[in-house]
């Protein structure tokens, strides 16, 4: 195959450009930013079309050779195979829906369905991928590596790819199915790491049983002890009940009355208090009655207090408000009189606009003026134009009719009449001449066959006589003929002569008024081209012109004493207004806002009437309360309060309990007092322990009992949970036994995983090895060519190419090991690079010669190696097509 052309519309920054190539090399040396690599770039797009980029946010191959001039994107390439010669066209729109593609026949210019719109995979057999990795080296991509398609393709295993890429498929499954036992994410873990998680959890469980065992035996020892001491407690327990029913019996009444006694003491002590409270002496009812109640109207008022200073401005408001009103006399009645003014002016205003013209007629009135600037015609020079427009179409009409006839009777009417004339008049004088004929030789032949007397003698004068007459008849038509013809010659000539009078006068006529009315026209600067429209145009502009300047005189006279009311009304209302503006920062004069500043004065107005009438009921307030705050606080100081003094309600609040506090503890000391007088106590004798020394006893021992029954219960629940413990342990230790069986069949499946991708992998090298050889013959081939053993610091039979086509280096030139090509300088692997591209382009591409697109691949190439780059670019030219491009002279093939 070769490429022959490239036109391209536009691709990157070059556009309406076309590109020629010849067999072999072809060299293009251009300065940077010039559009090497775009052309690179357009031939692969050509073939293969935009690549699909998912990554939204990364500059993608369609967008980065948009035209820059936002024209046509897109173009066409021109190559030969096959004996045939094709066309691709490509456009690119913003995704791949939006691209046409299409192939031509170059010979019959038809479209072509030899190929489809993967043209490139068709031609190369090779995807993009693989055309990038072979026959396409971008700038600074020399190295390669295989691909499936590749792989396929070089086995000559076109027809099984598929089964190629399943070779990828299987060992990315296999891989998925032994991450799914190995993985060791955190997030995500494998199989094994999950049960090793819970192997670890379950032995930490089982391995606890012998501790867990010997504390729950512990723990019921003690539980049993326990449950020991607390029958003996409650054993204990029912001898003193027994004891204290004895000793209660003999004491009840010494209880009683001792009883009596404590509470009349507390009593006591309660009223001494309370009389140190009241030392100035108890307060009357109605004196602390009148307190509470002025309490409660000092609430009352601060509560109002607190309103009325939620009702003040601001304190920029109220200065705001006092700069307004405090120096300046201002009524509601004012307000209202600026409003009446203010709504007349607004009046004025729109009757002053209703009686102006509008923008669109003061527009149009000054292109009437521009347009009648040569002065403004009358509705007689307008008429009498019209008539001759009129007149014009007239006469134009008879010249065509006249022009036809004219037509008529020089071309198609003679002939037609002098051959219409000449085929019946001589027709009949020709049949006439042929019967004259016809008795004169009928008579010749019966006269010279007749004998004397006979019937042919007679025959033979009777056509003679018939000829004659014929002959008389034949000349009498033809002389008749021929003055007819004449005289219908000569009228035809008359009539001629007649329209081309006619016609000269009517063109004479039609040019005197069409000179007429051009002449009136071209005063007007008319859009129209046909005389009757530009007229009729020049016509409706003069009437809407006589419209707009009558309306225009009339609202001049209209409006002249309305613009000096309104002038007066505004000085006097702008007056008023206007050192209410300046605090508004409002300019009456340049902002149309009279209307909205009363009523923001009118608004602030009733604020500063409400701000005075709040401060004075404010003021007048907090006086009051300070006045009766101070009255209440002498009479609070006299009692000696625990209350803070300040909390007068809280203040009266304790005083009012005390009050009855001491009323009621007086009562009940009375009663206590009668309640003792009734009971009389003798001393009873006993032997032993008092009552109360029992009581105390069995207080504590219930609370011993009691605290006895809770370890218990405690214990009861601890051990219960150490028994649920022990029974998760042991089911752990079972459990733990099924895990590591399970683990042993994980690890013995990604033993399995292990195994199958080994297999595959030797099975792939194997299928692999049929053509590495070929490759790495190839490699030989091109390094020895270059470096014929005389590099000391290379051998060329120490390269080697792997599976992946990368190139690796052993024996001398590797330091005695196998080491990969990075060991070598940068020219030395670009240039075994460039050889394992050509190797496998040899390998690749059997049967069709392919081109190779290099994109300055050596720049990293010192004089050296760019002479053997050249050596090795002959013997590739000579093969196949190579378009190369350059940017330095240096690195030029040639």
């Amino acid at each position: 195959m070769k490429l022959i052309s490239a036109y391209i519309a536009g691709f990157g920054r070059i556009t309406d450009t076309r590109f020629s190539f010849t067999p072999g090399l072809n060299q293009i040396l251009d300065d940077n930013g010039k559009g090497k690599t775009t052309l690179a770039v357009f031939i692969k797009a050509m073939f293969y079309g935009m690549e699909y980029s998912p990554r939204k946010s990364a500059l993608t191959e369609r967008d980065h050779y948009r035209p820059w001039n936002g024209g046509s994107y897109g173009g066409n390439l021109i190559f030969s195979v096959d004996q045939k010669t094709y066309r691709i066209e490509r456009t690119f729109g913003g995704t791949a829906k939006e691209d046409t593609f299409a192939v031509f026949d170059q010979d019959s210019g038809s479209e072509s369905d030899d190929y489809t719109e993967k043209i490139g995979e068709e031609l190369f057999e090779v995807d993009r991928e693989s055309f990038e990795k072979s026959i396409f080296v971008p700038q600074g991509s020399l190295e390669t590596k295989i691909t499936s398609q590749l792989n396929a393709k070089m086995g000559g295993l076109g027809s099984v790819q598929d089964d190629m890429n399943r070779y990828d498929q299987a060992m990315e499954a296999i891989d998925n199915a032994r991450k799914v036992y190995t993985a060791s994410s955190k997030v995500n873990p494998g199989l094994i790491k999950q049960i090793n998680d819970r192997i670890h959890q379950e032995k930490e469980k089982a391995d606890r049983i012998p501790k867990l065992q010997e504390a729950y035996d512990t723990k019921a020892h003690m539980l049993f002890d326990k449950r020991s001491e607390l029958r003996r407690m409650e054993y204990k327990k029912s001898t003193l009940s027994d004891q204290l029913g004895v000793i209660a019996r003999s004491e009840k009444s010494v209880g009683v009355y001792q009883a009596k006694m404590d509470s009349l003491n507390k009593q006591e002590e309660v009223i001494r208090g309370l009389d140190d409270f009241f030392a100035n002496g108890l307060p009357e009812e109605d004196y602390i009655a009148g307190l509470e109640k002025r309490e409660r109207e000092l609430s009352l008022n601060r509560n109002r207090r607190d309103i009325l200073r939620e009702k003040l401005p601001e304190k920029e408001d109220e200065e705001f408000l006092t700069r307004l009103f405090a120096s300046r006399s201002l009524s509601e009645e004012d307000i209202d009189q600026w409003k009446k003014e203010s709504e007349m002016i607004r009046s004025l205003r729109i009757k002053g606009e209703h009686v102006q013209m509008s923008d669109e007629e003061k527009e149009q009135l000054a292109e009437l003026r521009d347009f009648f600037k040569n002065g403004t015609p009358d509705d007689e020079q307008i008429q009498d134009t019209l008539s001759d427009i009129s007149r014009c179409n007239e006469i134009s009409g008879q010249m065509k009719t006249l022009g036809e006839t004219h037509q008529k009777h020089r071309e198609a009417a003679i002939g037609e009449r002098e051959t219409r004339s000449i085929e019946e008049g001589f027709s009949g004088i020709i049949i006439i001449g042929i019967i004259t004929a016809v008795f004169f030789l009928a008579s010749s032949v019966f006269f010279r066959s007749a004998e004397p007397g006979k019937l042919s003698m007679v025959i033979s004068i009777g056509a003679f006589v018939g000829g004659v007459i014929c002959a008389v008849v034949f000349i009498m038509q033809l002389l008749h003929r021929i003055s007819n013809m004449r005289k219908s010659r000569t009228t035809i000539e008359d009539e001629l002569f007649e329209s081309e009078k006619d016609l000269s006068r009517l063109s004479t006529e039609y040019d005197r008024l069409r000179q007429t009315i051009y002449s009136f026209i071209e005063k007007y600067p008319v859009s129209a081209d046909d005389m009757q429209q530009a007229l009729l145009e020049i016509h409706r502009k003069k009437d809407r012109f006589d419209t707009l300047n009558a309306e225009e005189q009339k609202l001049s006279e209209n409006t002249s004493g309305m613009v000096d009311e309104l002038s007066a009304l505004q000085l006097k209302l702008y007056t008023s207004l206007d050192p209410y503006a300046k605090e508004f920062g409002i300019n009456l004069y340049q902002e149309d806002k009279d209307y909205e500043l009363i009523k923001a004065i009118s608004q602030k107005l009733k604020e500063y009437n409400e701000f005075e009438e709040t401060s004075q009921e404010y003021q007048r307030l907090v006086a009051s309360i300070n006045s009766e705050t101070k009255a209440l606080l002498v009479s609070l100081r006299s009692y000696p309060l625990k209350t803070d003094i300040t909390d007068i309600a809280g203040a009266l609040r304790e005083i009012r309990q005390n009050m009855l506090l001491y009323s009621s503890t007086q009562k009940q000391i009375e009663e206590i007092k009668d309640e003792l007088r009734q009971i009389h106590v003798d001393e009873i004798a006993h032997s032993g322990r008092t009552l109360q020394e029992l009581q105390d006893e069995q207080k504590r021992l219930d609370d011993d009992i009691s605290k006895q029954k809770q370890y218990i219960a405690e214990d009861l629940k601890e051990l219960d949970a150490r028994s649920a413990t022990l029974v998760e342990c042991e089911e752990a230790r079972e459990t733990l036994r099924e895990l590591n069986a399970k683990k042993a069949s994980y690890e013995k499946k990604v033993e399995l995983f292990e195994e199958t991708k080994k297999y595959l992998r030797i099975a792939r090298e194997n299928f692999l090895k049929v053509y590495m050889g070929p490759l790495r013959e190839r490699l030989n081939y091109y390094m020895k060519s270059l470096y014929p053993d005389s590099d000391e610091a290379i051998l060329t039979e120490d390269f080697e190419l792997d599976m992946n086509l990368s190139v690796s280096v052993s024996g001398k030139s590797g330091g005695g090991r196998t080491r990969s090509s990075d060991y070598l300088s940068k020219g030395y692997q670009d240039l075994a690079s460039f050889c394992s591209r050509a190797a496998l382009i040899d390998v690749l591409f059997r049967k069709e010669e392919p081109v190779i697109i290099l994109d300055d691949p050596f720049v990293n190439f010192d004089q050296d190696k760019l002479s053997d780059a050249r050596k090795l670019m002959k013997e590739l030219s000579d093969k196949y097509q190579i378009i190369y491009m350059t940017c330095h002279e240096s690195r030029s093939m040639r």
